[in-house]
């Protein structure tokens, strides 16, 4: 009976998941419509559509490498549907955002016991963000999937009973390069996490053969879409031509934090550049501002720190009301457990790297670009995981890192 109940209690997860999704989309749906409120959503819905139509991946005004193309490609799936293919979408990312809860519960149950897999699974079926960012057209419902999917097949690929060429080393070849070509940010996560498991596993035979693996995993994946832009473009643009935007966006002279890309139409140095150009040009002009001026390099990561991990939304329409409620009262509490968790499990450090590794990462990352609630969506999942912590059992007792399972 008790193995029945745990064989039932993911599916409880991904339907209770499911439902709160799909019940806010078709409200949000009935209010709406179709309308895109943010201008990434706007760009993403551009490029698949336009690669349904005539087969261009590329934005309206011209632009063939401003984003990834995981995620337009995703979209490509339901533009063909027209307007309505936005609800399709839609949907389609409510069944993603439940896979992720009871995905969540499958690693906490695996790590840290099956306690700590209900009330991670629970957690994360709950986050508010998570069920907003299903209704909109952005990278965050798939991200944070494919994130809690990588770390939970590093943790089974570190298990001294799989061989170096088990199921769980191959997902972890594939998701890496998934999770690049989602968001060209992931590929210093990605290149710590390899290197964290070659000393974890220190660097023996297995180790090195999935390294191996890994990186060539990354290149035959990467390398038609290199291919692509250097014929396009003239460069091959590996983590997308919109590197040095986002850069001189978070560190120009009258930057403050947030994103406001208006400095694209104001700038007339960037008139007649291609992309490529462009892109090089406002890298150069935000690094040497940033040397100009470390002060206020040093300024901006904290005023982008506190955005980012804010309990409240940044978008004052989203301050008050329901939504603050419902934002102070998931994140506070999960944020404390998240720590309180993570104290609890200290003695078993190959979870807490596998873990804080990517929410470290992210955070010194947007404390150099630009700081939103929007970039810490996607590691809610790890985090929730971590809290649920507090109910798991304790791993060993100070365990060098080589000598981990």
């Amino acid at each position: 009976m008790a193995r029945r109940s745990a064989n039932l209690t993911p599916m409880m997860i991904f339907i209770g998941a499911l439902a709160l999704r799909v019940a806010y989309v078709g409200w949000r749906w009935s209010c709406s419509g179709g309308d895109l409120e943010f201008d990434d959503e706007h760009l993403h819905w551009q490029i698949a559509s336009n690669l349904v139509t005539d087969g261009s991946f590329a934005t309206d005004d011209g632009r063939f490498a401003a984003r990834m193309p995981l995620y337009p490609l995703f979209l490509a799936g339901f533009a063909w549907l027209g307007p309505g293919g936005i609800l399709a979408a839609r949907l389609a990312q409510t069944v993603i955002g439940a896979a992720t809860a009871a995905l969540a519960y499958g690693l906490a149950r695996r790590a840290l016991g099956r306690r700590a897999g209900v009330l991670a699974g629970v957690l994360i079926a709950l986050d508010p963000f998570q069920v907003f960012f299903a209704n909109m057209l952005l990278s965050e419902v798939l991200f944070a999937l494919l994130g809690v999917a990588l770390v939970y097949a590093a943790w089974a690929a570190l298990d001294r009973r799989n061989q170096a060429l088990s199921p769980a080393a191959i997902a972890l070849a594939l998701l890496g390069p998934a999770m690049i070509m989602t968001r060209p940010s992931a590929a210093g996560w990605i290149a710590l996490l390899w290197i964290a498991l070659c000393v974890a596993d220190r660097f023996s035979w297995r180790a090195w053969l999935r390294f191996g693996m890994n990186v060539i995993a990354l290149v035959l994946i990467m390398l038609p879409w290199g291919l692509r832009n250097a014929a396009v473009l003239g460069d091959p643009c590996w983590l997308s031509a919109n590197g040095g935007v986002t850069l001189f966006d978070g560190q120009h002279a009258l930057a403050r934090g947030d994103s406001d890309q208006s400095f694209l139409d104001d700038m007339p140095e960037l008139r007649g550049l291609s992309e490529v150009q462009r892109d090089q040009k406002l890298r150069e002009l935000a690094i040497a501002q940033m040397k100009k001026d470390p002060r206020r390099v040093l300024e901006l990561a904290w005023i982008k720190f506190r955005r980012t991990w804010n309990p409240l939304p940044n978008v004052a329409e989203y301050r008050g009301g329901a939504a603050a409620i419902a934002s102070v009262g998931y994140t506070a509490p999960v944020l404390l457990g998240f720590l309180i968790g993570s104290w609890m499990q200290r003695r078993n450090r190959r979870w807490i790297v596998l873990i804080w590794l990517p929410v470290l990462y992210f955070t010194l990352l947007h404390c150099v670009y630009v700081g939103s609630v929007r970039y810490r969506v996607p590691l809610m999942p790890l985090v929730a995981i971590a809290a649920a912590g507090i109910v798991g059992h304790r791993g060993p007792r100070q365990t060098p890192l080589h000598r981990m399972p």
